[in-house]
């Protein structure tokens, strides 16, 4: 496996108290592969990313690249593993220095890692340019001179200058129009069937996801809830986290009045997390149980993991006459 992450947990200090982005999530990255990670805004999926990446620092837990624990690792030692792992932002205006010019800003990281010499940096970057679908006179431009769409393909290139094996894409199409993020998709699996990186890409936007993922991982209030398989997504969600999301989807689902109800219920505070299960004041389908201890993980099918009380031994335990959110097939 290329990437574990292995009970990472992420906390944040304030005047309010302390506010737990991340709690106790372990996941893995296999080679070439996409994991989609989704869930609603705040849930601690940026958090996640930034800390594999050691924009931020994890308070508990491993992360581990080719076996070696990189979360733990000094400035000094972290510096050959982070030519490994780039990170593609969400407004790429504010990602990009105003002040450089895109070949500035491609060449940066190539000195910092001392990739070839002037000339073959000005060689690979006119490929990355060719590559993402610039054209070569965008180079000598400013961030501000370029479209939005530009702007992300020059924050890929980027991501990309320096050959890493994992790219986090941290909603890198949000910012962008219907038919701009369609390109900066289809751009973003075309590059991964060229260079072979295994890329985590972190959004909201389930259709979106669903489009790049081989599987999905659901976060809710800083942990993994439910991962499962592109092709099982929307047929067999097992969460009603999970169905909740799906639901949320203009012209994908039938909307029950227990799931309205839902998506209106205000989340939990971060500083202040319910005991047992934190999505209990929002379910359906809540149990005295799910308010005195966390779920466990059951595995209901091969990739298929969830962690709910209604799947005990992995099987459906809803009570008798408890209806089920209504989802359609794709």
């Amino acid at each position: 496996m290329l990437l574990e992450i292995d009970h990472l947990s992420v906390r944040y200090r304030t005047r309010r108290g302390t506010l737990t982005a991340v709690d106790d999530v372990s996941l893995s990255l296999a080679r070439g592969e996409t994991v989609g990670l989704v869930g609603e805004s705040g849930c601690g999926k940026s958090s996640l990313g930034r800390a594999l990446v050691r924009l931020i620092d994890s308070d508990d837990g491993a992360v581990r690249l080719d076996g070696v624990d990189i979360a733990r690792l000094d400035a000094r030692r972290l510096l050959p593993w982070r030519r490994r792992m780039q990170m593609v932002f969400q407004d790429p205006l504010s990602a990009l220095d105003p002040r450089k010019t895109v070949r500035k800003t491609l060449s940066l990281p190539l000195e910092l890692h001392r990739i070839g010499t002037r000339a073959d940096r000005r060689q690979r970057i006119d490929a990355l340019l060719e590559q993402v679908g610039l054209a070569a006179h965008l180079a000598d431009r400013l961030p501000h001179e370029l479209s939005g769409g530009q702007r992300q393909r020059a924050n890929i290139a980027r991501a990309l200058s320096i050959d890493p094996d994992i790219v986090v894409c941290d909603e890198p199409v949000s910012a962008l129009d219907v038919s701009l993020q369609a390109q900066v998709l289809n751009l973003l699996a075309d590059l991964q069937g060229q260079r072979g990186m295994a890329y985590l890409f972190i959004s909201h936007d389930l259709a979106a996801v669903g489009h790049l993922a081989d599987r999905i991982a659901v976060m809710y209030l800083g942990q993994i809830v439910e991962i499962v398989p592109r092709d099982k997504l929307w047929r067999d969600a097992a969460h009603p986290y999970t169905r909740l999301l799906l639901e949320s989807i203009p012209s994908r689902s039938v909307r029950l009045s227990s799931q309205s109800d839902a998506a209106a219920a205000e989340l939990p505070s971060p500083y202040d997390l319910p005991q047992g299960c934190r999505f209990r004041q929002r379910c359906p389908h809540a149990m005295p149980v799910c308010a005195q201890s966390d779920p466990a993980q059951s595995v209901l099918s091969a990739g298929h993991t969830v962690h709910c009380h209604l799947y005990g031994n992995g099987a459906p335990v809803l009570a008798a006459g408890v209806e089920s959110a209504a989802i359609v097939n794709a």
